[in-house]
């Protein structure tokens, strides 16, 4: 083979393996900077992955917050309404009492007349009277206070000592009589039973 036909061959084959080489050095450029944008796609996508993840536990918490405090606004709504409900209540019951006490002290005046009508009509009455307490009572949520005289000591807590009658037959505070009855309202004391007690003879 000619010389200079050898030499051109071989530039030329040199050549092409440059050529090949920088392509190969070209593609694993590009490999590797494809490597590259996909780590940092990665990583950017968790980063956004972890902040809408601390967005949504904010969220949550946010409206659990929320839930917490509507709450605490319809408990205390309803709490001032009772209180509201029950004082509004309870004065109008109190306004109300005078007339069972008035009809309860003619029962008990009437009961000393001797006529057969008239102790007729107050055994009607009486009955009459008595249902329409006990439903006001049981409906409004009243109960007396149960006094038994001659057996209970005077509570200063539900009874109000009106009078005081020297007396050696029973211990000291003993309640003698009951003068006016008491009331619960609602498990609350709503008015003191007014009653006699005895006292010791000096």
């Amino acid at each position: 083979m000619n010389p200079i036909t050898k030499t051109k061959k071989d530039k030329k084959e040199k050549g092409k393996k440059s050529s090949l080489a920088t392509k190969s050095s070209a593609s694993e450029k590009k490999i590797e900077k494809g490597k590259q944008k996909t780590q940092d796609l990665k990583k950017t996508n968790e980063e956004l992955l972890s902040q809408i993840k601390a967005l949504e536990d904010s969220n949550l918490r946010l409206r659990a917050e929320a839930e917490n405090k509507k709450k605490d606004f319809l408990k205390e709504v309803k709490e001032i309404s009772e209180i509201l409900k029950y004082n509004v209540s309870k004065e109008l019951i109190k306004k109300i009492f005078p007339l069972f006490d008035s009809y309860e002290r003619a029962i008990k005046i009437s009961q000393t007349y001797q006529d057969p009508k008239i102790e007729q009509f107050l055994v009607g009455f009486q009955m009459t009277f008595a249902e329409a307490q006990n439903d006001f009572f049981k409906k409004e949520g009243i109960e007396e206070i149960k006094i038994t005289p001659q057996k209970e000591i005077y509570n200063r807590e539900l009874h109000d000592p009106r009078q005081v009658e020297e007396n050696n037959n029973y211990p000291e505070g003993t309640i003698l009589e009951v003068l006016k009855k008491g009331y619960f309202y609602q498990k609350k004391i709503l008015r003191l039973a007014e009653v006699k007690v005895s006292k010791k003879k000096v």
